[in-house]
């Protein structure tokens, strides 16, 4: 056997944006394994999106007391840093990893680009590669993390000494070959299967009145599974809507299928995903865990991700915000009636009330910063719950942050001479620095008879811990020239 060294990672993800929820490894020396490691972790906020949880049956409850991802890379840092990492479908751990790291702010010094088993063996699934290695598959344990990498070492060890699979199984378990996977994969289901029918279908199962779409292969034939589902009662439909209940995903789903799904689950329309474990157990009589009240059509869960998706920016200092309809959200650091009236100057129609015609919602320095701390303030809870009530608008918003808005407004009113307007910004400023000596107890404010510093050239107010403040960039220790154009001197 030759020398193998490697680690193979697995991630289980609690949202589409692959927050970290479960990790497992396991260290191979020598072509044996030597270690494996698994935890728990908590998401961000413990939040979950349900398509996640229908897949690895990973809930809020279990990772309440674990530790964070960035609480916990000290730990597993020694697993990925400048040695072999292997995944079975690199592109979504790899992707996971990295998220999490930017996300908490961790340097990625080290980490070199993943193998990849899947790729090697054709893109196979694990269950599929599984059996053609006479490995012990045990669908329950699937999507469980340790036991996915307990696998993927398997496969990586079979690869690096040029080990096949039976690929006689592996076509067999497919659907006898990729062509035909693809061809049963998207051949239609169409005519009376489509016709909803409830006579004798037991109210009580999940998929009773339920708009139920059918993607990928399983286990059992289409037209098979699509009968025995219309007998419970479902209404089978062809394409993702957001009227859609229950998604059965199979093996090689369709693409586009599950671009929408994603798109649908990110913007809030709760929608099960039902995969073949669940589906055995649901044509088995087990419908306890999958029943339950009727379904919410709605449930957006406002995260960091849904604002990162939709902010603008000012891209070639291009006025986006004239003729806009802009709601302006609380917590602003100055006085909002400053702030309207440069929004009104730059052209854009403010208003402090959510309506349908809303176009751009402006957020302020305070609200994102507590997002990205977990917090939903007002402002997000008002858009949150805004968009889960009404049932006919998208969650079509566009963001801007306070201080987008501030920042150019300034390049603006220097480039094109813009007194009037300079004038409100620095009204603003300054009322956004009375706001915070407010805030600040006269110890700090008031030590050394100094509560400012001077960096780069610019003068800002100096606060607790060192920190330093401009009223644009709230406590990122950024720069502010209102004191340097007051002409203060630097022992000011």
């Amino acid at each position: 056997m030759k020398t193998l060294n490697f680690t193979a990672v697995d991630f289980e993800t609690a949202t589409t944006d692959r927050k970290i929820c479960e990790v497992g490894l396991v260290v191979v020396r020598d072509g044996v394994i030597v270690d494996r490691f698994q935890s728990y972790v908590q998401p961000p906020g413990n939040k979950y999106d349900n398509m996640c949880m229908a897949k690895h049956h990973i809930t809020p409850d279990i990772t309440v007391n674990s530790p964070t991802f960035a609480e916990l890379w000290p730990d597993i840092e020694k697993y990925f840093v400048n040695t072999t990492v292997i995944a079975h479908n690199k592109y979504f751990d790899e992707d996971a990893l990295m998220k999490n790291l930017d996300y908490y702010g961790i340097a990625t010094m080290g980490v070199q680009p993943f193998l990849c088993t899947c790729d090697y063996y054709k893109k196979t699934g694990l269950e599929a590669l599984c059996y053609g290695f006479g490995m012990e598959y045990d669908p329950t344990k699937h999507h469980s993390a340790l036991f996915d990498a307990e696998c993927c070492a398997a496969f990586a060890i079979h690869m690096f000494n040029g080990d096949e699979p039976n690929w006689d199984i592996v076509n067999k378990f497919k659907g006898k070959s990729k062509k035909s996977v693809k061809a049963n994969r998207d051949k239609a289901i169409s005519g009376d299967l489509l016709v909803k029918d409830l006579s004798g279908a037991d109210p009580n199962n999940p998929f009773y009145d339920r708009k139920v779409v059918i993607t990928g292969t399983f286990t059992q034939d289409r037209k098979w599974l699509a009968k025995t589902l219309k007998s419970m009662g479902a209404d089978i439909d062809s394409s993702i809507t957001k009227k859609t209940n229950f998604v059965l995903k199979g093996e090689t789903p369709g693409p586009e299928k599950m671009n929408k799904l994603e798109k649908l689950i990110h913007d809030g329309f709760n929608i099960k995903v039902i995969e073949q474990f669940d589906l055995n157990q649901i044509l088995s009589g087990i419908w306890e865990p999958y029943c339950g009240d009727k379904i919410i059509v709605k449930d957006l869960d406002f995260t960091v991700a849904h604002f990162e998706k939709k902010h603008l920016s000012f891209k070639n200092d291009y006025n986006i915000i004239a003729s806009k309809e802009m709601f302006v959200g609380e917590g602003l650091a100055g006085e909002r009636k400053y702030f309207n009236t440069i929004t009104g100057n730059l052209g854009s129609f403010d208003s402090p009330y959510l309506c349908e015609e809303t176009q751009i919602c402006v957020l302020s320095d305070s609200t994102i910063d507590k997002l990205y701390k977990g917090i939903k303030d007002d402002t997000i809870l008002l858009i949150q719950d805004f968009y889960n009530n009404n049932k006919s608008i998208v969650f079509d918003f566009k963001f801007l942050t306070e201080s987008d808005i501030l920042d150019f407004c300034k390049r603006r009113c220097e480039k094109c001479g813009d007194q009037l307007t300079m004038g409100y910004y620095e009204m603003y400023m300054e009322s956004a620095i009375s706001n915070l000596e407010k805030s600040v107890t006269p110890e700090i404010q008031f030590k050394d008879g100094k509560n400012y510093v001077k960096i780069n050239g610019k003068y800002v107010l100096k606060v607790e811990g060192g920190r330093t403040w401009c009223p644009s960039r709230q406590f990122r220790g950024d720069t502010y020239s209102i004191k340097e154009d007051r002409g203060r001197s630097d022992d000011e």
